[in-house]
């Protein structure tokens, strides 16, 4: 079988096309299919150009390729998508889950292995409520803004009987980073919780800057914001604060234990989001079929389900708080532990997309995380 796959860059994650690669071959070499097929990859930029996914994915498809890999967002699965029907060959789309699909239903040749993005912001919001939160400021970065959580955590909070009374996003430039909006509003709201959106360096600057805030009040992050690569770069600041992932390299379970090792022996940090999706990847073209309809892997993150009705992947969503490092002052991930309400959420999210999709709403293009500067 020949196997494309379609690899994006990022300033704030180097290394992600590489994880990407590495995770894929690395679960290939675990399963004993080492050498079993012929794989072949090409650049994508940050997955932004419709156009430039097309062509790569046409001239790949006319060389022969059964599969295309490719960490893209879904309105570009659906631009590209021609390709395949045409051809009769199948589009694997790594997904991050911080968009919404376009298109209602299914693709009739093409996947998603979904990190949840969405999903883990409800999730979150499920917990805060549970909490006892009822009133929220919501915050993020100008980047974030343009991806489907600044959604998702006021439709959830509003459906649960809460409500959102400010709104915060940090501005473009970092030399025009503030938090004083926010920190002037929560001083004269003091039960007030907050709700955060942050990825990568976006979220270390948060956070550095956000002190008093984090001590006193609660905050809650979802997937990205949380992330174990860029955790162990943060400060702690100063008190505990709660979360929603898709994965933590912290879950003990065999199959994590062996991804988190092999990974790892390779480089420190390597076990990570982007490797991850690269060897789940690999987990359902091993079935040696290109119709993954109802399969269902053992993954690092616990059983993955392939849902026929709209062909993207099904997963645990973790709780999980983020805290100190005793050992050198950063933060990290403990308690990480299978949400309560994951499936009701999951059917909730579900009218958030239909939403979205009876309305005109626009998001950045670009596959999530994926920045030039």
């Amino acid at each position: 079988m020949k196997i494309a796959l379609l690899l994006p860059r990022s300033v704030i994650y180097p290394s992600m096309s590489f994880d990407m690669m590495d995770g894929f071959k690395q679960a290939l070499k675990n399963i004993g299919l080492e050498g079993h097929h012929d794989i072949v990859s090409a650049g994508i930029g940050v997955a932004a150009k419709h156009e430039e996914i097309y062509e790569r994915c046409e001239q790949f498809l006319l060389e022969g390729a059964d599969i295309i890999i490719g960490y893209i967002n879904p309105l570009s699965a659906e631009f590209v998508h021609p390709l395949f029907e045409s051809s009769g060959k199948t589009l694997l789309v790594l997904d991050s889950g911080y968009h919404f699909p376009a298109f209602q239903g299914k693709l009739s040749n093409a996947y998603f292995i979904s990190l949840q993005g969405g999903l883990c912001t409800r999730v979150i919001t499920h917990k805060a409520i549970e909490d006892g939160h009822r009133n929220f400021a919501f915050t993020c970065s100008f980047y974030d803004a343009g991806y489907r959580p600044s959604y998702i955590y006021p439709a959830a909070v509003e459906e649960k009987g809460g409500a959102i009374g400010f709104n915060h996003v940090t501005s473009l430039r970092r030399e025009d980073f503030t938090l004083a909006p926010l920190t002037e509003y929560l001083e004269q709201q003091k039960e007030t919780a907050v709700l955060a959106t942050f990825c990568g360096d976006m979220a270390d600057d948060f956070f550095r800057a956000g002190n008093d805030l984090v001590n006193n009040h609660s905050v809650y992050g979802t997937g990205f914001t949380s992330d174990e690569t860029w955790l162990s770069k943060m400060p702690y600041p100063g008190s505990d604060w709660s979360s929603a992932v898709a994965w933590s390299k912290t879950l003990k379970t065999p199959e994590n234990e062996t991804f988190v090792s092999i990974m790892n022996n390779i480089k420190e940090g390597k076990a990570n989001l982007f490797s991850l999706l690269g060897w789940e990847a690999a987990l359902f073209i091993t079935f040696e079929n290109e119709n993954f309809d109802g399969i269902i892997i053992n993954s690092p993150r616990g059983k993955v389900y392939m849902n026929p009705e709209n062909r993207f992947t099904e997963a645990p969503i973790y709780y999980a708080t983020v805290s100190k490092d005793e050992t050198i002052g950063n933060c990290l991930l403990k308690d990480v532990e299978v949400a309560i309400g994951t499936e009701s959420e999951r059917e909730s999210l579900k009218n958030n997309i239909k939403y979205i999709q009876s309305i005109e709403a626009n998001s950045w293009l670009n596959a999530y995380a994926c920045l030039e500067s």
